[in-house]
């Protein structure tokens, strides 16, 4: 049995994204970047016009303009990493996740001297002190969306909520509410739905003002800025989805059919997911667990399927 899946999502370059790309570097754009030495820091903003379309695109999908505060980051990481620090500051000291959770929650809560504490989805959350939930929707543990009652049940028992949309989207069209009081912040990235992981293009969304990301209003990527510009200028917030979920179902059943697993496609188009496996094909999976299913990405077949584009 041939499994080419891997564990860590590394996002796919998507065609279209490369061509647009293209477009903004070719020829570069020298002349934004020399306005930088002009006397009136014409750079100093430049993001904020570009998040306020970033809003606009995203807006039947997520109310991010309710946050009055809001960052260009490098990737959601820098935004997880600040808002833990700020928290810090405060004086928490442990952290909420769900089981199977995006690991980097802990692992940056770790050098902030914080304990993250993973629960079962299942949990009744009016038993937990409250404290501050770090939430992936689409969720990190197998790509699929999160009911919007989950979330809201969670504020309600007295948690505040970091709401992570790293996979914001990658998936069909579908509203997020983040309208209550108790999400204080959320986070939004171009590395999952479109392939730029290592562009590190983001932004933090948060209803305080976050300190340690004062100073992105000079330490920021102006070329990043001017790809995400050219997506939300371009594309369609469904546009990758609804050319590439065919491919996704496709390349589910082949897996299927070849190893004899039972995989779905997750609601995010780099992934696939399992929640329980056969005894025999264990050992072929068991690198891919996540809590209690299983989360495969598929990048390496996407690009073995590009030339049929």
């Amino acid at each position: 049995m041939n499994l080419e899946a891997i564990t860590t999502v590394y996002s796919y370059r998507f065609p279209e994204v490369r061509e647009l790309i293209d477009q903004v570097t070719t020829p570069f754009p020298h002349d934004v970047f020399l306005s930088a030495t002009e006397p009136t820091g014409a750079l100093d903003n430049f993001d904020q016009p570009i998040i306020d379309k970033v809003v606009d695109f995203y807006a039947a999908q997520a109310d991010l303009a309710q946050f009055g505060f809001r960052y260009p980051t490098s990737g959601t990481e820098e935004g997880i990493r600040e808002v833990l620090t700020w928290l810090q500051a405060k004086g928490v000291k442990q952290i909420y996740v769900l089981k199977g959770e995006y690991e980097g929650y802990k692992a940056v809560g770790a050098t902030r001297c914080m304990e993250t504490v993973e629960v079962p989805a299942d949990v009744n959350t009016k038993t937990l002190a409250p404290g501050y939930f770090f939430i992936s929707n689409p969720s990190a543990r197998d790509g699929n969306i999160l009911p919007n009652d989950f979330i809201n049940d969670i504020c309600e028992a007295g948690h505040k909520v970091f709401y992570d949309m790293a996979y914001l989207g990658s998936t069909a069209p579908h509203e997020f509410d983040l309208s209550h009081p108790n999400i204080f912040a959320a986070v939004v990235s171009m590395s999952k739905p479109y392939g730029l992981f290592y562009d590190r293009i983001g932004f933090t969304f948060a209803k305080e003002a976050v300190p340690a990301l004062y100073g992105n209003k000079w330490f920021k990527s102006i070329l990043g800025l001017l790809i995400a510009e050219k997506i939300v200028d371009t594309l369609e917030p469904d546009t990758l989805y609804n050319h590439y979920r065919p491919r996704q179902e496709a390349i589910v059943a082949g897996i299927n059919e070849d190893t004899g697993l039972a995989l779905k496609p997750s609601d995010a188009l780099l992934l696939a997911y399992a929640r329980e496996v056969a005894p025999e094909v264990q050992p072929l999976v068991q690198r891919f667990q996540r809590g209690d299913g299983y989360r495969f990405c598929l990048t390496p077949y996407y690009r073995r399927l590009e030339g049929g584009r």
